[in-house]
């Protein structure tokens, strides 16, 4: 047992001289990730300017005072009803008077927690999405404007906006068949009233409303195998709600614009592996890579050409969509900015009040 010891002992100590040594032989340009100081084989590029930014649906994003978690507190399911129970708060002056009444409760369509707050006769809601022991701010998703097509905007989300794996299930799968283009469509099981609908809702359903959703185009996709790793790329789909294939890129990327993605905190929280100081995360495409893999987009920009395991889940979302223009709505400077850009105090995005009750 001693001489034990001794031998590991002797091998730490050894590994301490090799990394004291080696820490001056360091090639410029090779990681040594820290969470106090990032990646410096992360470099920044060109990102989206202010004219090419819209907005249009919302979606959870920056973390909510820590005070919103008293106010949902005791918002729960009731035993006998079985239906979410809501709790009025009253706000008064020194004299008793009301100043203002603030209703929390839980939107069961979209797993939401909502403040509703009325003052001087106006009412304004916020919603929150609950994730682990924090609560994020629903805020208006940007977007960025790649293609004018007359009556309608080409875009993809300016921000990963969540985490998801490429399929749910580990097994040989193309775009057609995905469980990731389920849960941004609000398909099969990700339908709502699916079977996966409640413990993981679904992309469409959170992020639009009903009149949103009409505003969609279906777009048809055709996606290519990938002829160096023999991987098919399945049958064309019509989809409202999608990724970008390997061989679309080129048309809306280039030395202008690059495609490094900031990562939300929400979808940091959900998963995402950000690196620390600018936030850039990778992201799915639809391609198929080597087998059971799939191509993205790495923090650089760069595309992986081998891809990521389908089943990552610290691979992040992008959604492309077709929208009218009539819908989409122009930038708020307050808004949170992507990248290593300084991000203005959040404001609360108030979602449209045309969902089905439930």
């Amino acid at each position: 047992m001693r001489k034990r010891k001794l031998v590991i002992l002797a091998a730490l100590a050894v590994a301490a001289i090799m990394l004291l040594c080696g820490c001056a032989e360091i090639e410029k340009g090779e990681s040594n990730w820290t969470p106090a100081h990032g990646d410096p084989k992360v470099q920044t590029r060109p990102t989206a300017t202010v004219d090419m930014l819209v907005a249009f649906g919302s979606y959870p994003n920056t973390v909510a005072p820590s005070s919103i978690t008293n106010l949902f507190k005791n918002i729960k399911i009731d035993d006998v009803t079985g239906l979410w129970v809501e709790e009025e708060t009253e706000t008064r002056d020194a004299d008793g008077n009301i100043t203002s009444v603030t209703v929390a409760k839980y939107d069961l369509q979209t797993g939401y927690y909502v403040a509703e707050e009325t003052k001087n006769e106006v009412t304004t809601t916020t919603y929150y999405a609950k994730e682990g022991n924090k609560y994020y701010l629903v805020q208006e998703i940007q977007w960025i404007v790649l293609k004018d097509m007359g009556d309608s905007y080409l875009m993809i989300s300016r921000e990963i906006l969540d985490a998801k794996p490429f399929s749910d299930y580990y097994a040989e799968v193309q775009w057609e068949g995905s469980t990731l283009r389920d849960w941004l469509n609000g398909t099969d099981d990700y339908a709502r009233g699916g079977e996966k609908f409640v413990e993981s809702w679904n992309f469409i359903d959170r992020a639009f409303t009903e009149t949103e959703i009409g505003a969609l185009k279906t777009v048809t996709n055709t996606t290519a195998g990938n002829e160096t790793f023999g991987t098919e790329g399945g049958a064309d789909t019509q989809d409202l709600i999608y990724l970008f294939a390997v061989s679309e890129l080129g048309e809306y990327f280039g030395a202008d614009l690059s495609m490094q993605a900031a990562t939300t905190p929400f979808a940091a929280k959900r998963g995402v592996a950000a690196e620390y100081k600018t936030r850039y995360g990778s992201w799915w495409l639809r391609s198929p890579g080597i087998a059971t893999y799939f191509q993205g987009i790495d923090r650089n920009g760069d595309i992986d050409e081998g891809g990521y395991n389908a089943s990552d889940v610290t691979v992040g979302v992008r959604p492309v969509i077709v929208v009218a223009k009539s819908a989409v709505k122009t930038i708020d400077e307050t808004l949170p900015t992507a990248g290593p850009i300084e991000t203005p105090t959040p404001r609360p995005t108030a979602r449209p009040t045309d969902e089905p009750e439930g």
